[in-house]
């Protein structure tokens, strides 16, 4: 009778690799490295007890897999330090006399000793995003505190050492550092929906794009959106050539040219409702609705070719309050004392003309006039306008008006 021979299956070397992994992970970091006495001392409190020389070999092959190396250690010379997961002592230098061309080597021969894993986040980099977090102003503080305790667990244990916004010893997040939350009855899952509708819109037929077309709505006495009609009764619908969105105030805005016009407009999205990208009637079949291509552009006044933070930053800036129009260059009497002001609205985008007296000094900005003159009003007692005559004479008679109201 033959006898079948008995199979054992010891997976506890798998539950030794993830622990290491897991101590690299929570106890390292780019400040902080660990030895492999203090691995070992871990996997041991964590109940994954092995000798040195076993935990040298699962080291090596870790660092085998996750490291770009191949078997005798040399690297592909575009890899950089970033390409690495587990780091040990003298990697950074080897790979840099590398890059001199003076050594192939990676981490050949290198001893595993202080040893650290990189981590996908720098803590500067996730001091950036937690603070992006803190001061999101349409989420709530127990939302936020919800985000950032997620955002900590994909670094070490040393974060709140070297961040502002976390306790150290306690490891709570400030309620002393906040923005003003916005209850403003947003639908988040709205805005995602319309802008994902928007973003294939913008980026469809290789960039070229589509026209999009919706209804536009405003909030009543009962707290409720209700959509703009026409004279008649009838909603309004307005087609629209997408081309950019800008968050402002904690508000989505489409930048984008209505039809019929050709000059640059500003929707904001939450307000949006039944966006669609098919928009004129088929020529075969009136019934049925397709899709446009967008005006280019080139076609749009008051437009940016290209698009990024900067030219994103310095459009808002001459579209204050999302007013849209044709910005120009405006001539401004300033209060020398206020010049953070003008900076908190402008950025650097401002040009000094001349010392006027001990007191006021005259500056350029290019902006909308509508905008400068909401702006103007709301800085009375620091700025005034002092070119074009045209906004002097608006801002002039809107003061008129008020004394009237008022008186």
């Amino acid at each position: 009778m033959e006898i079948k021979k008995k199979t054992s299956h010891d997976f506890s070397f798998i539950g030794r690799i993830l622990d290491i992994l897991k101590i690299l992970q929570e106890e390292t970091d780019e400040y902080t490295t660990i030895s492999q006495a203090r691995i070992k001392a871990l996997m041991e409190e964590h109940e994954h007890p092995c000798s040195e020389r076993t935990l040298t070999d699962y080291l090596k092959v870790m660092m085998k897999e996750l490291n770009p190396e191949e078997e005798k250690g040399t690297v592909d010379s575009s890899c950089t330090i970033e390409d690495y997961k587990i780091i040990v002592k003298g990697l950074e230098e080897k790979l840099e006399a590398r890059a001199r061309g003076l050594k192939k080597e990676g981490s050949e021969k290198l001893k595993l000793r202080e040893l650290r894993y990189n981590q996908l986040f720098s803590f500067e980099e996730l001091n950036q995003i937690v603070e992006a977090v803190l001061f999101l102003k349409n989420i709530d503080s127990a939302t936020k505190e919800k985000l950032i305790k997620k955002l900590q667990k994909v670094t070490s244990v040393n974060y709140p050492r070297y961040s502002p916004f976390i306790s150290e010893t306690t490891g709570k997040i400030s309620t002393n550092i906040s923005n003003v939350y916005e209850d403003s009855r947003i639908d988040e899952v709205v805005v995602r929906k319309n802008l994902e509708i928007i973003r294939k819109a913008i980026e469809s037929e290789n960039g070229i794009g589509k026209k999009i077309a919706f209804h536009f709505n405003g909030y009543n006495e009962k707290k409720e959106l209700v959509p703009r009609r026409k004279p008649s009764g009838e909603k309004m619908r307005y087609v629209a050539n997408p081309y950019y969105v800008i968050l402002y105030n904690g508000k989505y805005y489409l930048v984008c040219s209505v039809e019929p016009y050709d000059d640059v407009a500003f929707y904001r999205i939450d307000l949006m409702s039944d966006i669609t990208d098919k928009t004129k009637a088929s020529v075969l079949n009136n019934e049925k609705l397709v899709s446009e291509i967008r005006r280019p552009k080139r076609q749009v006044k008051g437009l940016p070719v290209e698009w990024n933070d900067t030219i994103a930053s310095e459009f808002q800036s001459e579209h204050m309050y999302m007013f849209f129009g044709k910005s120009c260059r405006i001539r401004l009497k300033l209060d020398k004392d206020r010049y953070t002001l003008l900076h908190d609205y402008f950025g650097d985008r401002y040009t000094f003309i001349k010392h006027m007296d001990d007191r006021w000094d005259e500056v350029e900005v290019i902006c909308v006039p509508k905008a400068m003159e909401s702006w103007v009003l709301q800085c009375s007692d620091y700025v005034e306008v002092l070119e074009p005559l045209e906004l002097r004479e608006s801002i002039l008679e809107k003061c008129r008006r008020l004394l009237e109201r008022y008186q």
